[in-house]
C-alpha cells in the first residue's frame, strides 16, 4: 500500500486581500444605481446605455460601465446593448415597486460611518449615536421602509412559530421600538383575534400607522409613544412582547432593565420574542452578527451583538423561567424567554 503523503496546509492566497480591499465597489454600484434610479428607469422602458443615462441625467461613458458592472453582479441581464431588469431588481429596487427594498441604500449614510471605523475603533465612542429621540426619528423612518420588505417573511414565519393564530389565539401582543410595526403586524394578520400595542417614538408610530393601514390591521391596534428606556408598559397586561432588533442597540444594561419591565408586563406564560443578530459563543461568525458589532461600535454608545448564552442569562436573571429558540430563516434563530 503506497505511503499517503501529509496533507499540506492551505497556502496563503494574498488575493483574497485584493478581493476585501474591493468589496466596497459591490456597495458603492447599488448605491449608486438606486441614487441614479437606475432599475426603475429601466422599468418604464429605457434598455439601451443612451437612454438609461439620458434619464438619469449620467454621462454615457460611466453608464455603461455602471449597467455592465450591474450585469457582472446579476441584477440586470444584457442583450445585444440591451439592458433588462431581473426578477430580483424588478421586485426590490424599482422605487414604483410595492416591494421597494432600496431606500436605505439611497443615502450614503451608513456608508460615511464605516468610513471613520478606525477612528470608532481608537475612542470607543460612535461616530453618531442614533438612540438619541431626535437622530432615531430622523434615521430609523428611511430605515424602516427597506427593513419592512426585507423582514416580511421573516415576520410571517415568527407568527407561525410562536402559533399565533393556532395554539395561540386571542394574543395581547405590544411590539416595542416597532418602526414598520412588521413583527406585530404578521402576528395581528396570522390570529385575527390578536389585539397589538405598537410602542415607539411619536415620529415613528406616524410612519408605522401607515404600514397598519396597509395592512388593514390598524383597529386592532392601540399606540404607546415614548423612549422604551422610560415609557410605563404596565403589569400583567400581555402575552406576547415582541423585540425585533432592539437589544442590539440598547446593550447589555438597557437590554437587562427592559427584559424585567417586560417580564413585570407579561401575564403568566407570557413570552418575550427577541430577534436579533447573534454570534456563537467565540463571536467567530457567523459574519453578519459579527460584523453587526462594529456597525454598533459606530451607531451606540452601548450597543453590539450577544451570544445565545448571554441573552439566556439575561432572561432568567429578570425573572423568565425558560428560554427556547426557533429557526425563522434569518441568519440567526429568534430567543424565546418564558414567565412561569
Amino acid at each position: 500500500m503506497p505511503e499517503m503523503s501529509p496533507m499540506k496546509p492551505e497556502e496563503p492566497n494574498v488575493g483574497s486581500l485584493l478581493e476585501m480591499q474591493f468589496a466596497m465597489a459591490t456597495t458603492r454600484v447599488l448605491s449608486a444605481s438606486l441614487q441614479l434610479g437606475i432599475f426603475s428607469h429601466i422599468a418604464v422602458g429605457n434598455t439601451t446605455a443612451q437612454e438609461i443615462a439620458k434619464a438619469a441625467g449620467a454621462s454615457e461613458r460611466g453608464m455603461r460601465m455602471l449597467l455592465d458592472a450591474l450585469t457582472a453582479f446579476r441584477l440586470i441581464t444584457k442583450n445585444n446593448g440591451r439592458y433588462e431588469l431581473t426578477p430580483l431588481s424588478s421586485q426590490f429596487l424599482v422605487r414604483s415597486s410595492p416591494n421597494y427594498a432600496g431606500a436605505i441604500m439611497e443615502t450614503n449614510a451608513i456608508w460615511e460611518l464605516w468610513s471613520h471605523l478606525t477612528d470608532a475603533i481608537r475612542t470607543g465612542k460612535p461616530v453618531r449615536a442614533i438612540t438619541a429621540q431626535q437622530a432615531a426619528e430622523e434615521f430609523f423612518p428611511i430605515l424602516v421602509r427597506s427593513l419592512h420588505i426585507l423582514h416580511w417573511e421573516p415576520a410571517r414565519r415568527l407568527a407561525a412559530a410562536l402559533g399565533a393564530g393556532g395554539s395561540h389565539k386571542g394574543l395581547r401582543a405590544v411590539d416595542i421600538a416597532c418602526g414598520s410595526g412588521v413583527w406585530g403586524i404578521a402576528v395581528a394578520e396570522a390570529d385575527r383575534d390578536a389585539r397589538v400595542t405598537a410602542q415607539d417614538f411619536s415620529n415613528v408610530l406616524k410612519l408605522t400607522r401607515e404600514y397598519l393601514q396597509r395592512h388593514g390591521v390598524e383597529d386592532r391596534y392601540d399606540f404607546l409613544p415614548g423612549d422604551l428606556k422610560q415609557v410605563d408598559i404596565g403589569e400583567n397586561q400581555f402575552d406576547l412582547a415582541l423585540l425585533g432588533n432592539i437589544c442590539h442597540s440598547e446593550g447589555e444594561e438597557s437590554s437587562r432593565d427592559l427584559f424585567k419591565r417586560l417580564h413585570r408586563a407579561l401575564r403568566a406564560g407570557g413570552r418575550v420574542a427577541v430577534i436579533d443578530m447573534v454570534p456563537n459563543e467565540e463571536r467567530t461568525g457567523p459574519v453578519f452578527p459579527v460584523i453587526f458589532a462594529l456597525n454598533m461600535l459606530l451607531h451606540t454608545e452601548e450597543g453590539g451583538t450577544y451570544t445565545l448564552n448571554e441573552y439566556r442569562q439575561w432572561l432568567k436573571g429578570t425573572g423568565f423561567s425558560g428560554v427556547e429558540t426557533a429557526e425563522i430563516g434569518l441568519h440567526s434563530p429568534i430567543i424565546i424567554g418564558i414567565k412561569a
